[in-house]
C-alpha cells in the first residue's frame, strides 16, 4: 500500500445532522418548520429595563414658581464661612504654547501606572504637541511638584509624574479648556 503523499486532504466525513438542521433552518417566523428541528430557545431571562429611573429634569423659567431655600437660623449663618476662591484661570485669549489631543473616547490621554510590583506609582501624560518644557513647568507649579518628581520622557513626548496625580492634572488640564 503506497501512503498519501498528502495525508492532510483526507475527506471529511459528512456533517453532523444538527449542523445540518441550523445551517437549513427557516429565517423567518412564517415559512413551516422543518421536521425534527428544533426552535432556538434563548435560556437567558431579558435584561430588565433600568431598575433606577431618574426623574425628568425640570427646567426653570420665569413665568414658573421658583422654589424658596429655607433662610439660614442665626446661629447656623455664624458657621457658615465664605467659599474659597478659584484657581486663577490662564489668559485665553493668547493661545499656549502646547496642545494637548483628546482619546478617540474623547477624554483627556492622563493615565495612572504602578510599576515594581505596585510600589512605584506614577502617572503619565501623552499626546503633547509643541513646547512640552513649558507644560512640565506650569504642571510642576499648579501641583506644588519639586523637580525630581516630574520628568519628560523626550523619545516618547511624555510627561511622567511621581504619585498618582491623574485628578489634578485633568483638572489642570480642563482649566486651560483641554
Amino acid at each position: 500500500m503506497i501512503p498519501p503523499l498528502m495525508p492532510f486532504l483526507r475527506p471529511l466525513p459528512p456533517p453532523h445532522r444538527s449542523s445540518l438542521l441550523l445551517l437549513l433552518r427557516p429565517f423567518s417566523s412564517t415559512s413551516p418548520k422543518p421536521k425534527g428541528a428544533q426552535q432556538f430557545v434563548n435560556k437567558r431571562p431579558p435584561r430588565p429595563s433600568s431598575t433606577t429611573t431618574r426623574p425628568p429634569t425640570i427646567t426653570s423659567s420665569s413665568s414658573t414658581a421658583k422654589r424658596k431655600s429655607p433662610s439660614p437660623t442665626p446661629a447656623a449663618a455664624k458657621s457658615i464661612t465664605p467659599p474659597e476662591s478659584p484657581p486663577p484661570v490662564p489668559d485665553i485669549t493668547q493661545p499656549l504654547p502646547y496642545h494637548i489631543h483628546r482619546t478617540p473616547s474623547q477624554q483627556l490621554p492622563v493615565y495612572q501606572l504602578a510599576k515594581r510590583g505596585g510600589n512605584l506609582l506614577l502617572t503619565r501624560l501623552r499626546k503633547i504637541d509643541g513646547d512640552i518644557a513649558k507644560l512640565k513647568e506650569e504642571l510642576q507649579q499648579a501641583l506644588g511638584l519639586k523637580q525630581e518628581q516630574i520628568s519628560i520622557n523626550q523619545l516618547t513626548k511624555h510627561i511622567i509624574i511621581k504619585g498618582w496625580k491623574r485628578n489634578e492634572v485633568n483638572q489642570f488640564l480642563q482649566t486651560r479648556n483641554f
